[in-house]
């Protein structure tokens, strides 16, 4: 089927975005809410700003009613029905699909709207995109952010393993996608290695950062704002699940005061972040609070909750350390973050942190995900000031490379590839731009 939009000369591109699980506006942090929701807010206002139309379609999930919300000129967050206007847990989304692509087409239909591409994020939101890809005729790009095969090698202990429904639900979206954008090299042979993809279609985007909200800023007055004056402080940010690490980084903390309680006699460990959404998901919460109190720091970890961008840079500010212990991380946007307010990162040496820290240039990585490992390198940087400031200064400048103006750049040069040339960008004017 050709669609009737990309036959009409000079209009600006137009892009429909699929973000079915998770909405661009839900706070990190929380649920299923993370750095795609990030991703996905900050690259469409970009590109709404260089003149390509973005309508970003989530899942109704707890208004009670669909609504169509415009971000900003050129952008607009529209909710498609499919089951109830409420939270659905992730492990149940894969039989509302058939409803989630029912409601993009009838929502085109009703809006009139044609469209020259589709962009989905993560595999659910990729398995309703084959379907609009065929019913449309536009070329589908897809973006992982996680994948289920990568995450099933390098579970925690008790972590349950993805479904094979999602393992086949990516093998799908790999086999019909034209694109696929992958944020470091390390996902790019991923896909071709444990999935088959056609390195041909694969281009390498990194995620970005917004150095107008993070960036250095004084300690004390950080900690001052945060209510945490008078300590030393480690950093966790991230949900609450046994993948992203918060029991090491408890029991690094333990580990480090028990072994140095001259060194660590005002440290804190500030932990940042909700449970995942399960039922249980709360019990995390409390777990995690037992185990700080099992191993004698319960008063040394203060748990806070997810926090607004603003507010997340006083705390990276603040912090001496931030520990980043995922399992495994597609880019690892926390240690970006922490690193653009210049405060050295301790993270796993596993995929893309490999690539967003320089070891012992602007943070240090770990082998394996033993706690007393991250003790060590909590206990050097506490211990080593001049190198922590050097360590500091490069994070900064590291942390420049990357924007979430190159990411939209290099985004639309994927379009390009698949549109042509009304994908060139026709930048709004200053007025237009400053409603973004």
């Amino acid at each position: 089927m050709t669609n009737p939009r990309r036959q009409r000369h000079g209009a600006p591109p137009r892009v429909a975005v699929l973000s079915l699980h998770t909405s661009p506006q839900d706070q990190p942090g929380t649920g299923d809410s993370g750095g795609m929701n990030v991703y996905v807010r900050e690259v469409a206002e970009r590109l709404a700003a260089r003149g390509v139309e973005m309508d970003v379609f989530t899942r109704c999930a707890g208004r009670g009613v669909p609504t169509v919300d415009e971000l900003g000129r050129g952008n607009r967050l529209i909710q498609v029905q499919a089951g109830p206007c409420a939270q659905v847990e992730k492990e149940h989304l894969e039989r509302l699909l058939p409803a989630f692509l029912g409601g993009v087409l009838d929502r085109q239909r009703g809006d009139g709207a044609t469209y020259d591409l589709v962009h989905s994020h993560y595999w659910l939101s990729g398995w309703v995109a084959d379907g609009v890809k065929e019913i449309w005729g536009v070329p589908h790009v897809a973006s992982f952010h996680t994948l289920g095969r990568v995450k099933n090698r390098s579970l925690a202990r008790d972590e349950e393993p993805e479904p094979p429904v999602r393992l086949e639900g990516e093998q799908r979206v790999v086999a019909g996608a034209d694109r696929i954008l992958a944020p470091t090299p390390a996902e790019a042979a991923h896909l071709v290695g444990l999935y088959g993809a056609d390195p041909e279609r694969i281009r390498v985007v990194p995620g970005g950062v917004d150095h107008a909200v993070f960036l250095p800023r004084p300690r004390e007055e950080a900690r001052r704002r945060l209510h945490l004056t008078g300590v030393r402080l480690a950093l966790f940010v991230g949900r609450l699940q046994p993948h992203k690490g918060p029991d090491i980084a408890i029991r690094a903390l333990g580990e480090a005061v028990a072994r140095d309680p001259a060194r660590t006699a005002d440290l804190v460990l500030a932990v940042v972040g909700g449970p995942s959404g399960r039922p249980t998901a709360g019990d995390e919460v409390s777990r995690l609070m037992d185990l700080a109190a099992a191993l004698g720091v319960g008063d040394r970890v203060v748990f806070f909750p997810p926090q607004p961008q603003h507010r997340l840079a006083d705390f990276y500010a603040a912090a001496d350390a931030v520990l980043v212990p995922s399992r495994s991380e597609s880019f690892g946007l926390v240690a970006l973050e922490a690193q653009a307010c210049g405060t050295p990162v301790i993270a796993a040496d596993t995929g893309g942190l490999r690539y967003v820290v320089q070891d012992g240039v602007t943070g240090l990585l770990v082998p394996g995900h033993e706690p007393r490992d991250y003790a060590d390198r909590l206990l050097r940087l506490l211990s080593d000031r001049v190198g922590v400031r050097r360590m500091s200064d490069a994070a900064v400048v590291h942390a420049l490379r990357y924007s979430w103006d190159a990411t939209a750049a290099d985004v639309l040069d994927v379009y390009r590839e698949l549109i042509g040339p009304r994908a060139h960008p026709v930048v709004r004017s200053p007025d237009a731009a400053s409603l973004m």
